[in-house]
């Protein structure tokens, strides 16, 4: 029976002495160190400016593409793809061995009716004298007046004849209508081209423009004279800053979008077709309330900020906006006078004790 009293005994000392070890290992509620670290960032307000995003490609202002204006056997191509050329240079030429044979023959086609003509007023100023003597009739006058009048006709349609043929002489020279890179060679010497055959394409890397899609729903928004800023899709650096110069009129009519149009002043680097990122700035937010992206915590009720009042940190539910770097808009839940958490934030609770570091970060 002694033995059973110890052993209780013993047990019940060792118990209150586990309970009075719990006691005293837990702080109380003025202890610092129960407290979470934070640092605490002032709420500021400031002008947002809102972005449309999209992904885009350069084009050439002047890219035309040469076609044949005769038909004939390339002779002679003059440039390859990815050369410069400049405004007025030979490209190709085509065979004009038919063409020269027919100017020949439309040039003593000329030379006939010059002499047919000069015959033709002698006649006519005899005629007039015998007519003038009674010693020819007026049928015989009007006959040579006549034939007069038709050589000369015949003069002129021989003219316009030699004139067409010139002109296609000179069309058998291909020459450059715009300075610029030949984008495509088409052709090979001795190809058969008919007229309107593609021969170059050509695109000038010194004029270019940004082409921006945005869809349909974003049409009301964009209007000509928004800042533009383009980005390389590659590195991510800026590649310059515009204004939408033009507007396509209509939506596509496969893809459903509005094309943006922005001339390039400086291209430097960049090439037709090349792939873009852009954004147009279609508003800025006067006022906006802006918080640090880590003060914002997503709880299981939505998304939550935690103000600091002294040592305490009060859950304000917030309505979030955009996202302007690492900042977030707040559409409602703050006034934009309070000071709340920033690092250390997602470990907090609706009145927790905190305790501020050093590293406080107190303006935007």
């Amino acid at each position: 029976m002694n033995k059973l009293f110890t052993y209780l005994l013993a047990v019940a000392l060792l118990l209150f002495s586990t309970i009075s070890c719990n006691r005293e290992d837990t702080p109380s509620t003025d202890d610092k160190g129960n407290a979470v670290l934070i640092s605490t960032h002032k709420v500021v307000l400031s002008d947002l400016p809102i972005w449309l995003k999209s992904v885009g490609r350069v084009h050439s202002v002047a890219a035309p593409t040469l076609a044949a204006e005769i038909e004939g056997r390339i002779t002679l191509v003059a440039v390859d793809a990815g050369e410069v050329i400049e405004l007025g240079q030979l490209l190709a030429e085509t065979d004009t061995s038919t063409l020269l044979l027919q100017r020949q023959a439309a040039q003593a086609g000329l030379e006939r009716l010059v002499v047919h003509i000069a015959n033709g007023k002698r006649r006519v100023e005899r005629f007039e004298k015998l007519s003038s003597q009674n010693l020819s009739s007026q049928t015989q006058l009007d006959d040579a007046r006549e034939q007069l009048d038709a050589f000369q006709a015949d003069y002129k349609a021989a003219q316009a004849e030699l004139a067409i043929v010139n002109d296609s002489i000179k069309k058998s020279r291909i020459i450059a209508p715009v300075s610029g890179v030949v984008q495509q060679r088409l052709i090979a010497a001795g190809d058969f081209v008919k007229r309107g055959q593609a021969l170059f394409k050509i695109t000038n890397p010194a004029r270019l423009q940004a082409w921006l899609p945005y869809p349909e729903t974003a049409a009301l928004q964009i209007a000509i004279g928004q800042t533009v800023i383009v980005k390389s899709l590659l590195t991510k650096e800026l590649l310059f800053q515009g204004e939408i110069s033009e507007l396509q009129p209509a939506i596509g009519p496969g893809s459903r979008a509005l094309m943006t149009i922005t001339d390039i002043d400086d291209p430097g680097d960049l090439r037709p077709e090349a792939t873009i990122t852009g954004r147009v700035l279609i508003e800025t937010r006067r006022g906006a309330v802006m918080v640090p992206e880590i003060s914002v915590v997503r709880r299981p009720g939505g998304d939550v900020v935690y103000a600091i009042n002294g040592n305490r940190a009060k859950a304000h539910p917030v309505l979030t906006g955009q996202i302007e770097g690492d900042r977030v808009e707040i559409l409602s839940g703050l006034e934009g006078n309070e000071t709340i958490a920033a690092d250390g934030a997602a470990f907090l609770t609706d009145g927790a004790r905190v305790k501020i570091s050093e590293l406080t970060v107190e303006s935007a």
